[in-house]
């Protein structure tokens, strides 16, 4: 699950990227690859054509998999929750 904040007029991030894993990878273990995670997200929201909700999640999802899977190899359920500010 990504949990994050973003501004709707700028389509900044201004809270949140909190990622909370369950059974594909231990937080502790995967520091790293959690932050870089993390950077993706922002990354990706900041670039989205669009600041729609549903896009922002649709825009999340797929970025942060694309990621996880090319780092992992694993395909694990994504849940973004993008919230308005």
């Amino acid at each position: 699950m990504v949990i994050v904040t973003v501004d709707v007029k700028s389509g900044k991030v201004i809270a949140g990227r909190e990622i909370v894993t369950r059974g594909w990878v231990h937080a502790t273990e995967a520091e790293d690859l959690l932050e870089e995670a993390r950077r993706r997200v922002v990354r990706a929201i900041e670039q989205a054509d669009d600041t729609d909700f549903d896009t922002l999640k649709r825009t999340v999802r797929k970025s942060l998999a694309a990621f996880v899977n090319e780092r992992t190899k694993r395909k694990p359920m994504i849940v973004p929750v993008v919230m308005e500010a």
